[in-house]
């Protein structure tokens, strides 16, 4: 990853381009990692991994992270200090998908030359859409992979979660066999039992 994403207000927008991004006057965030605080700049590894995406009072920037300082932290520990010790990692060690809910934290002022405007139409691609889903997706395929559950244990397991969800109608034909049906497209799933 060469970018990260942080929101500014629209008015500040084209200050920070023009002048950059001091982190005395821009920092919105105190962690305590092993004792020490440290005072930094929200960032984001993708654009949509922040609740401003859609917030039209916003404007996002595209950082370069050439000669940045940055952390990388799993915001799920952020009260949590002992866990949280060991849920962070500089930015250039973090490896997509290590934590469920990354957050970067730059601790150093932001040259001009390394903020863009980000475009979410023509701007860079982006290697991952959000953060969380692709944890997730990258998760749930480990398990795969690594044979913890086969497909028919996951088949057997989202048929009882869609039926708790009310995604599926279900109807127990006998001691042996239940039937689900998708409540949108009246597709059938059958559970057999070994009874």
């Amino acid at each position: 990853m060469e970018n990260l994403f942080i929101y500014v207000e629209n008015e500040k927008a084209e200050d920070c381009l023009k002048y950059g991004i001091k982190l005395s006057e821009y920092a919105n965030k105190i962690i305590e990692f092993n004792n020490i605080e440290k005072k930094g700049i929200t960032a984001y590894l993708t654009p949509k991994d922040s609740e401003l995406y859609d917030n039209n009072m916003f404007t996002c920037l595209r950082i370069s992270t050439n000669g940045l300082n940055a952390i990388i932290y799993n915001k799920v520990f952020e009260d949590y200090k002992e866990l949280l010790n060991n849920n962070y990692c500089n930015f250039n060690d973090y490896k997509l998908a290590d934590y469920e809910d990354p957050i970067g934290m730059i601790y150093s002022t932001i040259l001009p030359e390394n903020i863009f405007l980000y475009n979410k139409v023509l701007d860079l691609p982006l290697i991952v859409e959000n953060s969380k889903e692709y944890f997730y997706d990258k998760c749930v395929s480990d398990l795969i992979e690594n044979d913890r559950f086969t497909k028919f244990e996951l088949y057997q397991t989202l048929l009882l979660l869609g039926e708790q969800k009310n995604i599926f109608k279900s109807e127990k034909i006998d001691n042996n066999l239940k039937i689900y049906t998708d409540t949108i497209s009246n597709k059938i799933f059958t559970k057999k039992s070994d009874n």
